[in-house]
């Protein structure tokens, strides 16, 4: 059996990204589980961190975008990576888009 268990979830860049995109990091912990003698036991455990981009409003269901695992980025080069990506995304500073 595998469980998929949410264990931290932050909103980023809130306020610098243009309306109905959201970026969230999350981290999850994937648990693969198996059955002896009438008890689980837990074989495997990993914890896998992530950004993610959604796209959605209150009227709609959020649909993810892209994700990257933050393993492979430094927190530093999230914001440069995702620009790369989608360069329309984050709002400049007049609040005029970028």
């Amino acid at each position: 059996m595998k469980v998929y268990e949410v264990v931290e979830t932050m909103e980023m860049f809130r306020g610098e990204i243009i309306e109905d995109y959201y970026i969230i990091y999350e981290q999850t912990e994937n648990k693969i589980f198996a059955k002896k003698n009438n008890h689980l036991f837990q074989q495997e455990k990993m914890v896998e961190k992530s950004i993610k981009i959604f796209k959605g409003n209150a009227n709609s269901t959020l649909q993810k975008i892209k994700a990257y695992p933050v393993h492979r980025l430094a927190i530093g080069d999230i914001r440069e990576t995702i620009l790369k990506d989608f360069p329309g995304l984050f709002k400049n500073l007049n609040g005029s888009l970028t």
